[in-house]
């Protein structure tokens, strides 16, 4: 079931109505939101919104959770793509705060969330016609339980997702793929080089006056 409004798509993720809860419940209860920021242009920062709200596949228990992973997938479409900044912001859950762990990994933690949070997602390169995002959701307060593991793919023609493709994918917990989480090398500022330079001018400057 979806509904559609201008530059944005909404997905629900339970499929059948559950026990006490009208499909319009679970419509409204659980939802993707997916937009460009960027559309008109080839190659440069663009992304998506989109929320979580803790309920699993079958939408029968829901999660509290205090932490993400955002992975760019791994797949032939993808390359080229990374993150922007700090990858994922402005969150509508107070004090959540993302870090780009890596190009194409952000961790983003924050307070339980009890109920739905909304995100941006930002990227650098060139907004492919098909994407893929995988992100994994954590509880933190009991022993950093991985909770839901999801698989978003779109398809964007004229650089504005088709929202008849947008979904999700519930991804298997037990059988991960190996994710890249190694910290991405931080470069040496120019500055500092060129402090180091002259620093070491000047040690070479005094032995040479002192023979």
């Amino acid at each position: 079931m979806m509904k559609g409004k201008k530059d944005s798509c909404y997905r629900t993720r339970g499929g059948n109505s559950t026990k006490g809860m009208t499909l319009a419940t679970v419509a409204l209860s659980m939802f993707l939101a997916i937009f460009l920021f960027v559309p008109s242009v080839s190659s440069a920062d663009w992304g998506f919104s989109m929320g979580e709200d803790g309920w699993n596949p079958a939408h029968t228990k829901r999660y509290d959770f205090t932490k993400i992973e955002f992975f760019i997938a791994g797949v032939p479409q993808n390359a080229g793509i990374t993150w922007s900044d700090t990858g994922v912001s402005k969150f509508t859950q107070t004090g959540w705060t993302a870090q780009t762990v890596n190009p194409t990994y952000v961790s983003a933690t924050g307070p339980k969330v009890t109920d739905t949070m909304f995100w941006n997602s930002l990227f650098t390169g060139t907004v492919p016609k098909d994407f893929r995002l995988d992100y994994l959701v954590y509880d933190t307060n009991n022993g950093s339980q991985l909770k839901l593991r999801y698989g978003i793919s779109m398809n964007i023609k004229n650089g504005i997702p088709d929202v008849s493709s947008n979904g999700w994918t519930a991804l298997d917990l037990k059988n991960l793929p190996s994710y890249n989480r190694t910290p991405a090398a931080v470069p040496i500022p120019p500055t500092v080089l060129l402090l180091g330079a002259g620093l070491i001018g000047v040690v070479v400057l005094r032995k040479r006056i002192h023979i």
